[in-house]
């Protein structure tokens, strides 16, 4: 399966004119394809250290950028360790929209479970998500939301 960011030339929600940036933390990376949109892919969880590390980056994204709409993809996810569950808002940055790709129905219970005990022990964080199958309904979607925000500060003078 090609992972390169080739894939994702497609949607407008990306410059055409520079490469995304790609960053690792161990199996994990991210990509940034907008200043806004990342697209995050994670492997087994075995170091709790680049997961944190990792949302540490998408948070500095966030502030920096005052938004952020993030795919999540979890193809390479068999499970989820319960020192990762319970790390919760630590690992969960305040999203504008969060989209998780290709996770089992075992691992979107997991991941259900994480994203209610963290709303419910940190209620800023609360933002809309969903389950996608594959890549382009995510973006589609994440774009959705983006637009969404954008007419609503144009709309309010806030842009």
């Amino acid at each position: 399966m090609n992972r390169g960011p080739a894939r994702y030339k497609h949607l407008s929600i990306m410059s055409p004119d520079s490469p995304p940036t790609v960053l690792r933390f161990g199996d994990h990376c991210v990509r940034f394809v907008a200043p806004d949109v990342a697209i995050a892919e994670f492997r087994n969880f075995t170091n709790t250290e680049d997961v944190v590390a990792l949302t540490d980056v998408l948070r500095a994204a966030k502030k920096r950028e005052g938004q952020l709409f993030t795919l999540v993809d979890l193809s390479g996810v068999t499970t989820v360790p319960q020192r990762v569950r319970m790390t919760g808002a630590r690992i969960v940055p305040d999203y504008d929209a969060l989209a998780f790709v290709g996770a089992g129905f075992g691992l979107r219970v997991i991941t259900e479970m994480v994203m209610r005990a963290t709303k419910a022990l940190s209620p800023k964080l609360s933002f809309p998500y969903a389950f996608f199958d594959d890549h382009a309904a995510a973006l589609a979607w994440l774009q959705t939301h983006r637009r969404a925000r954008e007419a609503t500060a144009e709309a309010t003078g806030l842009r």
